[in-house]
């Protein structure tokens, strides 16, 4: 029986991707077209814009998922549930692989939104038959299901329990609820096949045949159909057990779950002849065309190892450096003079909830400044005790700015706004609208508010009247960093390019026509860059470390970095004459400036 014979039009199959995993996605890709799956049969999103510029320079369609967007879309004003993943390829049990499964029932509960039934499969599986047939013929027929309606969600089975990472789920009031309450059950710690399974315990019924479907015809239940494990089998049901070999019979689907690790999955696809991919056909050019006469990469100085999860923010004051990391923490280290290696002084939990994503440390008036995942900025005297909160934002402020020789702080969020909070007195406050998407980062300098954003603007500010004096589209996609130095604005995009304009005494824009550019060959976005002496230091996503000759636009140095893994933050201690990065490896690592 041919698909097309009875698949409804409404009827979508979603998945979703990061860079790390493309090569799993084209195999899934493959057997798509193997099968003869229409593009428009299926929805493919990108998690990351490295994995959307991979597929558009493939030439398949892709939609940049973006939370916010998404929950615009779907009207759910209190899922903040933000995810922290980097473009590399997640391991399961990790902080990246659950924020990862947290972003999926977004994208499911958004089409099921827009009236489509939603058949969702990871990436980590092979089609070798339509499992559509198996839906509406097999199932349906063969139990005598007169309505293709009737059923309202069909559901891999893993090892104890459901899998959430294939299922196909009609779009109706009782399915949404579903998914909607799926959602707002889920933290960091809690994933989507967890709370999938919590509420299909209260909110559905298992229809093993006609009679079960008859009396619950007009029940509010949600009416689900476990698939057999032979024929939608799992890691452990395929791999391990081989219920499908025994059975000598070809599955809908192979799920290649339960194995812990990219480079494992795909070594066993490999093995069992599940693999159908062109190595080559996964590469984006990362060379960044260095001189014959550049050195090697350069080692780090120190490597600092406390935190247990991502890095968020690195500061220093004193001979000493202060961290903070998603998992929630705050810890100051020192270098010892003899032995010239670090050591953590103290150690606070101080934030709530989630982590500090900006820091100042106040030498003057011996405090410390805190912007976090939380909505808040705080003040907290050296023995971190809270002195002053300032809330206000509605989203993760993503940085913050202590504006010299005032009482003033200014603060950029995931809310669109840019907020002025004064520290003499906890009621004033001044929003700055404009921006369209978060607010990724702030400069100040004469009076002028600098801003970047994800609406891939940057924006200048009155400070004193919060009136937009200017918008720029330096046409970088989302611009994740700017900063100030001299004379110049400094703009780091989501492309990989940098690019800079000079401005005048006032702190105008000269002409936004004319600006320098340092190429990096858009090997990777850029997370956070510091200037130094002339030299542009640059963090990437992909956990290159480079610097650049700003006199000559020329590179630098190249540097380890964190590789595999994502630099989140860098930073320039002069007291320590160390230049810092911290990566989503949970390390924190000191290079020679």
């Amino acid at each position: 029986m041919e698909p097309s014979s009875y698949i409804k039009k409404n009827d979508k199959i979603v998945l979703m991707c990061n860079y790390g995993f493309r090569d799993m996605t084209i195999n899934l890709l493959n057997c798509f077209e193997k099968l003869n799956i229409s593009r428009d049969r299926f929805l493919l999103y990108a998690i990351d814009d490295k994995s959307h510029q991979f597929f558009k320079s493939k030439g398949i369609e892709s939609i940049r998922f973006s939370r916010d967007e998404t929950n615009k879309k779907i009207n759910t004003e209190f899922f903040d549930n933000e995810g922290v993943y980097g473009e590399e390829a997640e391991s399961y049990g990790n902080i990246g692989f659950r924020a990862i499964c947290n972003e999926k029932p977004l994208v499911v509960l958004e089409v099921l939104k827009q009236g489509y039934n939603v058949l969702w499969t990871d990436t980590d599986i092979v089609w070798q038959k339509d499992p559509f047939i198996h839906f509406y013929n097999e199932i349906n027929k063969s139990n005598g299901f007169e309505n293709n309606d009737d059923i309202d969600l069909y559901v891999q089975q893993d090892d104890d329990d459901i899998c959430a990472g294939f299922y196909f789920i009609r779009s109706n009031p009782k399915t949404i609820k579903y998914i909607h309450d799926t959602i707002a059950f889920l933290n960091p710690m809690i994933d989507d096949q967890i709370a999938m399974r919590l509420f299909l315990k209260s909110q559905g019924v298992n229809i093993l045949s006609k009679e079960i479907l008859l009396k619950n015809q007009n029940s509010d239940k949600i009416k689900y159909v476990l698939l057999d494990r032979k024929l939608f089998p799992n890691g452990t049901a395929y791999f391990n057990l081989k219920l499908t070999q025994r059975a000598n019979i070809t599955p809908y689907i192979v799920h290649n779950n339960c194995i812990i690790g990219h480079r494992s999955k795909k070594e066993r696809f490999i093995e069992y002849g599940l693999w159908s991919v062109d190595e080559k056909s996964l590469d984006i050019s990362n060379n960044d065309n260095i001189s014959n006469n550049e050195k090697t990469l350069i080692s780090p100085k120190h490597i600092l190892k406390a935190h247990t999860d991502i890095i968020t923010s690195i500061s220093s004051s004193n001979n000493q450096l202060y961290t903070t990391s998603m998992d929630k923490s705050i810890k100051i280290w020192e270098i010892n003079g003899n032995t010239q290696l670090f050591k953590v002084l103290k150690s606070k939990y101080i934030h709530r909830r989630g982590a500090i994503w900006s820091t100042f440390i106040d030498d003057i008036k011996e405090t410390i400044l805190t912007a976090s995942h939380d909505k808040t900025v705080q003040i907290w005297n050296k023995n971190f005790e809270s002195i002053n909160t300032f809330s206000g934002h509605t989203g993760i402020i993503n940085q913050m700015v202590v504006i010299p020789n005032s009482d003033y702080i200014l603060t950029c969020s995931d809310d669109s706004t840019i907020r002025l909070f004064s520290t003499q007195d906890s009621s004033y406050k001044r929003v700055y609208l404009g921006h369209s998407s978060w607010v990724s980062s702030i400069a100040f300098n004469n009076n002028i508010i600098y801003s970047c954003s994800n609406d891939e603007t940057i924006r200048l500010w009155d400070f004193k009247t919060g009136r937009c004096l200017n918008i720029i589209k330096p046409y970088q996609g989302w611009i994740r960093k700017i900063i100030l130095n001299l004379n110049n604005l400094i703009s780091a995009g989501n492309d990989g390019t940098i690019k800079i304009w000079q401005c005048n005494e006032q702190g105008y824009i000269i002409n936004e026509e004319q600006f320098k550019e340092i190429y990096t060959n858009g090997n990777s976005s850029i997370n956070d860059m510091v200037v130094h002496e002339n030299i542009l230091y640059c963090a990437f996503d992909n956990g290159s470390l480079k610097s650049y000759n700003l006199t000559t636009l020329q590179l630098e140095k190249d540097y380890l970095g964190h590789k595999p893994s994502s630099i989140n933050c860098i930073h320039v201690s002069k007291s320590l004459n160390l230049l810092f990065t911290g990566g989503f490896d949970r390390q924190i690592k000191s290079w020679e400036l």
